[in-house]
């Protein structure tokens, strides 16, 4: 029972309605309009004669249907009001049943039309800037190729001209040459990098949901980090143990992607130690925690949570909650000369979001950090 039907109800006559601070109205199981406070008539500029010769439709939009609805589900509802009140006006709306020997419905409304006009121009503005990002990260995707081609020939001529293709260079020519190759690297990685969290967020990055086998891709990449890291005498550890199966279905290519973002980066921040990938699948409840509506009638083992923990440099807790916003800590990026890699980890989260997984990263002081993340590894039906 909600509040206003109690105080009515304690009341046990029409009169309480005078004393409810909100707009109130009551109405037979029917619809027919009972009673009305003075609240209701001034908030519709009303007479009671007025009122009783009306139907609820008159008043706001879904009548008397809506009322039915909101006595059962003790939910309310913001709907446009259609009778003398300015136009975009909203009212709140709450119903509920209540029976003095005849049953009846109290419907108790609110004008919330200044709070309402305020959340749609919220939403306007917010809807507004997520096309004009999408239409900017769109026009950016389109002429990739415009601006990665000019760096590529600058890249590849200026390493053709270090390797004597034109002819000897002497010292100091080769001193220039070798800093436009170097800066032309650095640029192209950026750019590609810009270009690919670009087709990630307007929905232009390609994919494809197949089976493959995931052993087989985490032996590749094992094999091609493995040098890297003896180099660096760094031990490389791949855990499989907590792995049931070996096909999984997802993109390929998307995961492989995000794995390798995981290893460079722990490779780069870390000097000595160790970097272990450990692979296992999560129960129910561990899914639930981690932001996932689980299905019940799924089998076991349909998703697998990998973790990478490295020893390296830890991350701040004040920079976890936005690791992988690259453009929250774009300041820092350019003094470090690290955007690059602030990029990478703003790829990394849309990759997994692709694969309609989560990810998240803890970090303790002095004692590295673990990346992990949960995807799906079987189809999930809609």
């Amino acid at each position: 029972m909600g509040i206003f039907s109690w105080f009515f109800g304690k009341r046990k006559d029409k009169s309480a309605l005078a004393f409810y601070p909100d707009a109130v109205i009551v109405v037979s199981e029917s619809g027919e309009i009972l009673y009305a406070n003075q609240n209701l008539l001034d908030l519709f500029q009303l007479s009671s004669d007025e009122l009783f010769n009306m139907e609820l439709f008159d008043l706001f939009d879904g009548g008397f249907n809506l009322i039915h609805n909101l006595s059962h589900s003790k939910d309310s509802a913001v709907v446009r009001s259609k009778h003398n009140i300015q136009e975009d006006s909203y009212i709140e709306i709450r119903a509920s049943e209540y029976d003095d020997g005849e049953n009846k419905i109290i419907i108790s409304i609110r004008d919330v039309s200044n709070s309402q006009k305020m959340l749609n121009k919220l939403m306007f503005e917010h809807e507004y800037l997520n096309k004009l990002t999408k239409n900017n990260n769109t026009f950016l995707s389109k002429i990739s190729g415009e601006l990665t081609s000019p760096l590529h020939s600058i890249n590849g001529f200026s390493q053709a001209i270090l390797e004597g293709l034109g002819g000897d260079v002497n010292e100091k020519q080769e001193k220039y040459l070798k800093i436009i190759n170097k800066n032309s690297t650095q640029l192209l990685e950026l750019i590609n990098g810009v270009v690919e969290y670009s087709k990630l967020e307007s929905g232009l990055y390609e994919y494809e949901f197949k089976n493959f086998d995931f052993v087989n891709l985490m032996t590749d990449i094992f094999n091609e980090y493995k040098p890297q890291a003896d180099e660096k005498k760094i031990v490389l550890n791949f855990n499989l143990n907590s792995l049931a199966k070996r096909t999984f279905y997802s993109d390929e290519h998307v995961l492989r992607k995000a794995l390798e973002i995981l290893l460079k980066n722990a490779m780069d921040k870390t000097d000595s130690g160790s970097i272990q990938l450990t692979v296992s699948h999560p129960d129910a409840e561990y899914l639930e925690l981690a932001g996932f509506k689980v299905n019940p009638n799924l089998p076991d083992k349909t998703y697998a949570m990998i973790s990478l923990a490295y020893t390296g440099v830890s991350i701040p807790q004040e920079e976890l909650a936005s690791i992988f916003d690259p453009y929250a800590n774009i300041d820092k990026y350019i003094a470090k000369k690290t955007v690059v890699k602030g990029m990478e980890m703003g790829i990394l989260y849309n990759l997994v979001r692709l694969m309609k997984g989560k990810i998240w990263a803890e970090s303790e002081s002095s004692q590295g950090c673990v990346f992990s993340f949960i995807i799906p590894t079987e189809r999930l039906s809609i």
